[in-house]
């Protein structure tokens, strides 16, 4: 029997193919060489939508069914700034605009999970990709060459804690519904 009140650290996010993981190295393996620190390994780059913490193991289930209520858009975000972010000790690609699709996607898994008593984030959704950790120096925003990366699968992720940084592990993927 599993004991109720252990819980697991989750997420949703637009998870990449493996093509998109390869551009995503390519595109900044020079920013992210530049600004030192741990690179985030190529199996954990994602976007995240709502990061909701620690989650009763007994209400994934519930995740699960809001996974795959949702319909992603036509939409790809354009990452095309980097910048230090947590006082510079993480490097993050971002999107100049982001896709008013998007935003609503977001808007809405926020308002679902909120109106079934999950906790969620009060902060401004700022859809970013997390490149490298524990940086060497301060690194100074900068204009890139831009990675698109399309709304192509949604996932809801563990966060697994392993030596030298989190693993993560998805529960679910959602591709997107095709109308017939």
């Amino acid at each position: 029997m599993s004991d109720p009140r252990a819980t697991r650290r989750v997420f949703f996010a637009l998870w990449p193919g493996e093509a998109l993981r390869i551009a995503a190295g390519d595109a900044f393996a020079a920013a992210i060489a530049a600004a030192g620190g741990r690179a985030v390994p190529p199996e954990n780059l994602h976007v995240t939508l709502e990061f909701l913490g620690a989650v009763p193991v007994a209400r994934l289930g519930e995740l699960e069914a809001i996974g795959a209520a949702v319909r992603l858009p036509a939409a790809e975000l354009v990452l095309d700034r980097l910048a230090g972010w947590s006082r510079g000790e993480a490097l993050v690609a971002l999107a100049g605009d982001v896709p008013v699709a998007l935003a609503a996607l977001q808007s809405d898994l926020r308002n679902a999970l909120r109106e079934r008593g999950f906790r969620v984030d009060s902060r401004a959704f700022r859809p970013h990709l997390t490149l490298a950790r524990k940086l060497r120096a301060p690194f100074t925003a900068a204009a890139c060459t831009p990675l698109r990366w399309p709304c192509a699968t949604l996932a809801l992720v563990a966060s697994e804690p392993h030596p030298g940084g989190s693993r993560y592990q998805p529960l679910g993927l959602w591709p997107p519904a095709h109308d017939a």
